[in-house]
């Protein structure tokens, strides 16, 4: 099977699992699974590839099988569980609107030095969304996106350290409007 197939078989998996926290395989139904892709031509449901992926899982502590050796019903584990929330994490978007409200968010935090690791990873995650900084603690975004800097801060244990704002306007904003350019243009 090829690395595209496999992964494929693995994407659809999380999603099962991510949906519902445990999985019990109907292939009873081989195209049940076709709802789950998004695709209308995915064709029969590959059962030894996910049997070979369920394994796999199991093997890595992400799953935990929930009856008997050839049964179809798994759960996650712990490790599942904290690898579907780093999944989400690393999946996380901004929606840009129809048109820019004329507001910024600002992302203001000042984490102790003990938790440098995790400032780090949230300066890249913000650089990641789109974020430009304003200085090293503070960074701007033109686009609501309130629950994903909640989200991203639970994830890295920092939120006390955090803070939200919506700013009509701020010193530097022409900079900002300029980096950003035709984002901002609806």
């Amino acid at each position: 099977m090829s690395t595209d197939k496999r992964q494929e078989v693995i994407s659809i998996i999380w999603k099962v699992l991510e949906a519902v926290g445990m999985l019990t395989v109907a292939f009873m139904a081989p195209n049940a699974v076709q709802l789950l892709s998004g695709r209308k031509s995915f064709g029969q449901f590959p059962r030894r590839q996910a049997r070979t992926a369920l394994r796999r899982l199991e093997k890595k502590g992400y799953i935990r099988s929930l009856g008997e050796k050839n049964a179809w019903r798994f759960e996650l584990t712990k490790e599942g569980r904290e690898l579907l929330v780093k999944k989400r994490i690393e999946e996380i978007k901004i929606q840009k609107p129809v048109k820019w409200d004329g507001k910024w968010r600002m992302v203001v935090f000042d984490i102790p030095e003990q938790y440098r690791q995790a400032r780090n990873a949230l300066r890249r995650k913000l650089q990641q969304l789109g974020f430009q900084y304003l200085n090293l603690s503070v960074w701007l975004h033109p686009y609501e996106c309130h629950d994903e800097i909640n989200a991203i801060v639970e994830y890295y244990g920092v939120g006390k350290y955090v803070r939200y704002a919506i700013v009509d306007s701020f010193d530097g904003m022409e900079t900002m409007e300029h980096k950003f350019g035709k984002v901002l243009e609806g």
